[in-house]
């Protein structure tokens, strides 16, 4: 987890310091008699009601004052110990470390990491012991019909789970450690009980975002998910105009209900991200659309990579090429650089790539990801490599509306299903996620560039043009004689 705290301290240190800082941290945590142990205290606290590294985590920044013996002697004097020899590491202080930790989330998402260190040890990428994100496919339903859809959403599935199957797989994961859950379809907003479904994950110390074409989003409608727990909203904007939103969206009149929307969701202070999804028919207007976030208020911008899967197999024409994606990616580079509070981000795991490239005799750096962009200074490839770019079935997995487990929504591999099983053993054991995590397996140019630990290429692009999961990612420059080949071909594996 980072923040811009960790950032600037970062930032702060020298190239050696950080070397050796992180060469202390690996040899003092990941050894074996320290994850065995750790091994021993992830397990419930029957007395206590939650994992011993959680009860731990609140004895230590004082958000609780009693536990029972093993909780607050055991585990307790670990979770010092670590915590302090890895903020050491990085010179934050113990008063520091204490302050963010009051915050249920962030305590989450460090038991995640050291749960995963307990399981994996210290390895790149890093790999959580439960998903810091799930995105949740909640229905099928949608009021729009969009060209680009992953789902082929419109009408819910038979088998979708019902409201009371819904809470158990909620409870499943808080149980298992899940940071963050973000609701997706469909159209999220189209079933009702979802707002039962956002409040008990909540209340077991959840955070939950929503992802939604915001058409359905009114000042009531915002009020009610504020009420629910939602923190986040990330809402779908596919043109700088009416003409190029409302021809991906199938609906007269849908870019004045998402604008509006988005300005609901502003008003009523939920952390706004505003996402696009790429393609040749919106390609020049991405530069206006940033622009566009920032004129209405929002605090994110997200460029998703256009992956042909779903309804979007029949627009695999309209991808764009590795040339304009590279063009993309540094105009993006240059919108975050020079950006005031606007944040830009792309699901496209080459903006680390580019950046680095870009920064290459810059002192402190921006690396960017997924979630975050944290600005660091000298051991930048050390932590890139940690963070580890695309992180299907690595750092997230996505639940489809039947319970039906992905390692992202855009890869239609079944991992199995929480009707029957628990997200613990698949996370743990599956096959396909042990492929995902290991970059050794990965094939053409993926498999030996240099930056294949901070990119990696994205695996769902590999996946739904070529069908194998560790196939070089044809969206990629270093690729671009592949991609060439299957549009030549006009190919693309149905998955």
């Amino acid at each position: 987890m980072f923040s811009p705290e960790f950032g600037m301290v970062a930032g702060g240190m020298g190239v050696s310091d950080l070397k050796s800082s992180a060469q202390m941290l690996k040899s003092t945590i990941d050894n074996r008699l320290v994850r065995f142990v750790l091994r021993q205290l992830v397990r419930r606290c029957k007395r206590d009601g939650e994992n011993r590294l959680g009860v731990a985590l609140e004895l230590f920044s004082g958000v609780r004052e009693n536990a029972c013996f093993l909780c607050s002697h055991v585990a307790l004097p670990l979770v010092r110990w670590t915590v302090g020899r890895g903020g050491g590491a990085f010179g934050v202080s113990e008063d520091v470390l204490k302050s963010r930790f009051k915050d249920r989330y962030w305590r989450t998402g460090l038991v995640d990491v050291i749960k995963g260190i307990a399981k994996y040890g210290v390895r790149r990428p890093f790999v959580p012991g439960a998903p810091f994100l799930i995105v949740w496919d909640y229905t099928y339903a949608c009021n729009l019909r969009c060209k680009h859809c992953y789902a082929s959403a419109g009408k819910p599935l038979s088998d979708e789970l019902s409201g009371g199957e819904a809470l158990r797989v909620a409870d499943m994961l808080a149980d298992f450690g899940v940071t963050a859950v973000s609701f997706s379809g469909g159209e999220p907003l189209m079933r009702g009980e979802i707002f039962d479904t956002i409040k008990r994950l909540r209340d077991n110390g959840v955070y939950v975002a929503v992802a939604s074409n915001g058409t359905l989003i009114t000042r009531e409608t915002a009020r009610r998910l504020k009420e629910a727990g939602v923190g986040f909203v990330q809402i779908s904007l596919d043109g700088a105009t009416a003409e190029t939103h409302d021809s991906f969206r199938g609906i007269p009149g849908a870019y004045e209900k998402t604008l509006q929307g988005i300005r609901n969701c502003v008003e009523s202070d939920f952390f706004v991200e505003i996402s696009t999804t790429v393609t040749k028919l919106n390609y020049a207007e991405i530069p206006r659309i940033a622009d566009l976030c920032e004129e209405v208020g929002a605090d994110w911008y997200i460029v998703y990579n256009f992956i042909p899967t779903g309804r979007g197999h029949f627009i695999v024409e309209n991808d764009i090429s590795p040339e304009e994606r590279e063009e993309l990616l540094r105009t993006l580079w240059h919108k975050l650089a020079n950006a005031g509070k606007l944040q830009v981000l792309s699901t496209a795991p080459q903006f680390a790539r580019v950046a680095l490239q870009e920064q290459k005799d810059s002192e402190t750096k921006i690396i960017p990801g997924h979630f975050y962009n944290p600005m660091l200074t000298g051991q930048l490839q050390d932590l890139g490599e940690f963070i580890g770019g695309c992180g299907a079935g690595r750092m997230y997995s996505a639940i489809k509306p039947n319970g039906t487990l992905q390692p992202c929504v855009f890869m239609p591999i079944e991992l199995g299903n929480l009707r029957k099983q628990e997200l613990e053993e698949i996370w743990d054991t599956h096959p396909v996620l042990q492929t995902l995590r290991d970059r050794s397996q990965l094939k053409g140019h993926c498999g030996i560039c240099e930056y294949k630990w901070v990119c990696g290429g994205c695996r769902a692009r590999a996946y739904s043009y070529l069908g194998d999961i560790t196939a070089p990612d044809p969206g990629c420059i270093n690729n671009k004689e592949t991609f060439e080949k299957l549009h030549e071909k006009k190919e693309v594996i149905e998955v």
